[in-house]
């Protein structure tokens, strides 16, 4: 029997269900949790959440979904471990969390734990898989084309790719300027329409705010693969708004995440230079260069840096030159240096 959940909402699945080899899809004897079904439409975008007091997952959790135009169930994905991004309120998150993983219009989901015997089993009671519909937005403007000056970019705003308000759980918090710029990407498909980026973006931020608990979406910024910026994180693109995009050293910094996984996929020319003209209009509104350095001191521990420790970096920086990880993935860490150094005016 389909478990039926609410739109949006977090549902169990039962420890013991069983389930079926699908050929081409599953292996002989797998174990996986039975099928959740939305009740009011399709969903977009799935995950994995867990007490946080509960400890790590035994195996790595995975899921398939089914497509809602055709019918057919994709091949088991792996979700990533989401680092701890949020270092901002006093009380610890209520759930852990995979990163989440955009699947397009899907109908039903299955997961379960990959062990590391090999084995595989269902998703224990404590977890939930998380079905996020990013519900329906306004259209956007017509993509302007790039320029050939450093004046501020063309921006999508909140409004425009669709952000519900009512989602956010208080004021932004504020730093005293923006110092540096850190470069994300979200691990998510790479094979979503430039059309379809507006409602990835707004299930993240479900997800961000449902799910992870946070006050907001997490990036300052957003880029898709066709190169068009979004605004992220409320309080202002011009303004030193504190996210929640790397531990320790959110406050005084902006996070920008490309839409898509780079770990291995070439990363587009237009994702580059929106994010050398994006990262030096933004600093430049600081009043620094992007090719400087700068010491950022971490303000929390985050497994590489306790609190209180120094660094100094690029201003335009990867997100796994501040936290143990490996985002922005190996492609587009590797255009780092080309995004603060190439010429954008």
């Amino acid at each position: 029997m389909s478990a039926r959940p609410r739109r949006g909402r977090r549902w169990a699945f039962p420890v013991l269900a069983v389930l079926l080899v699908a050929a081409g899809l599953t292996l002989p004897g797998a174990f996986a949790s039975p099928e959740a079904e939305p009740d009011d439409g399709s969903f977009s975008l799935v995950g994995v959440s867990w007490p946080a007091g509960g400890g790590a997952l035994d195996g790595t959790p995975q899921v398939r979904t089914r497509d809602a135009a055709t019918g057919r169930w994709t091949a088991w994905r792996s979700l990533e471990a989401q680092p701890r991004l949020s270092d901002t309120g006093t009380s610890a998150p209520a759930r852990a969390a995979t990163a989440p993983l955009w699947v397009g219009d899907s109908d039903a989901a299955q997961g379960r734990l990959r062990r590391a015997d090999g084995g595989t089993a269902p998703l224990p009671g404590h977890a939930k898989l998380e079905l996020v519909d990013p519900a329906d937005g306004p259209g956007l403007p017509a993509e302007p084309a790039f320029t050939t000056t450093a004046t501020r970019p063309a921006i999508v705003s909140r409004k425009q790719w669709g952000a519900n308000e009512s989602w956010r759980d208080g004021p932004p918090e504020y730093g005293s300027g923006v110092k540096a710029f850190i470069v994300h990407h979200t691990v998510d498909s790479n094979g979503y329409s430039c059309s379809q980026a507006p409602s990835i973006i707004r299930a993240i931020y479900r997800y961000h705010t449902r799910t992870n608990g946070w006050n907001d979406i997490g990036y300052n910024f957003l880029v898709d693969k066709c190169g068009r910026i979004y605004e992220g994180r409320r309080g202002g693109v011009t303004k030193p708004v504190t996210g929640a995009h790397t531990l320790g050293f959110n406050k005084n910094t902006t996070g920008a995440a490309v839409i898509g996984s780079y770990g291995s996929a070439s990363v587009p020319a237009k994702v580059t230079k929106a994010l050398a003209r994006l990262s030096e209009w933004r600093l430049g509104v600081a009043g620094h260069s992007r090719t400087g350095k700068v010491k950022l001191t971490a303000g929390k521990s985050n497994g590489k840096y306790g609190k209180g420790d120094a660094t100094t970096v690029y201003r335009v920086a990867s997100h796994r030159r501040l936290y143990p990880t490996a985002c922005p993935g190996a492609k587009l860490y590797a255009k780092i240096g080309t995004i603060r150094t190439m010429r954008v005016g």
